[in-house]
């Protein structure tokens, strides 16, 4: 078994589903889905329960022994008990960077101008945005106004990629475009 499973921590939910089972063998397969892991681990560990080769060649396991092996593997501690503290620690310490990232979150434009912005083209800059092909020019006035002119270049970038290349490397301006061609 790999030296930090990545399983650990699905290990009491998997027990308690077996739990509910009302059949007496578990093969690899119903084992797999249950423990949510690839075949591979799945064999793994269902072989380090005990389990043998039923009918058809299959991997079974009587679940009321694979339930008390794993828990056993579960209460031993070591690498998946650090494994299970380790994976806590993260989850906790992720919870804490999405409310502080949540908490400095800073809105570029209004919700009903999002549309707009996030379809911005090419073609259809701002008028504060000049752009040739040697240089990117934006007038703003605040904080506002210099966000909005950032977020529609980037998301022309985004949306029309090809005719910006083309219009550095050719000089060849889509009509309508807020640029100054040489």
């Amino acid at each position: 078994m790999p030296a930090k499973p990545s399983y650990c921590h699905k290990l009491e939910a998997a027990i308690k589903a077996l739990e509910t089972l009302s059949v007496e063998w578990v093969d690899r397969r119903q084992f797999e889905e249950i423990l949510g892991v690839s075949k591979t681990v799945a064999w793994r560990v269902f072989r380090a329960c005990g389990a043998e080769e039923g009918p058809g060649r299959a991997l079974v396991c009587r679940r009321q022994e694979l339930i008390e092996r794993l828990r056993q593997l579960k209460e031993d501690g070591g690498t998946i008990e650090h494994e299970i503290h380790r994976r806590a620690r993260l989850e906790d310490t992720l919870a804490r960077m999405r409310s502080y990232m949540k908490a400095r979150e800073q809105p570029v434009v209004r919700a009903e101008q999002a549309p707009a912005l996030l379809s911005t083209r090419f073609s259809s800059l701002p008028p504060n945005v000049t752009f040739t092909p040697e240089s990117l020019h934006i007038e703003f006035f605040g904080t506002e106004d210099f966000l909005q002119a950032i977020g529609a270049v980037v998301f022309a970038l985004n949306n029309d990629f090809e005719a910006i290349s083309d219009f550095i490397e050719g000089g060849v301006a889509p009509e309508s475009a807020s640029t100054e061609a040489d």
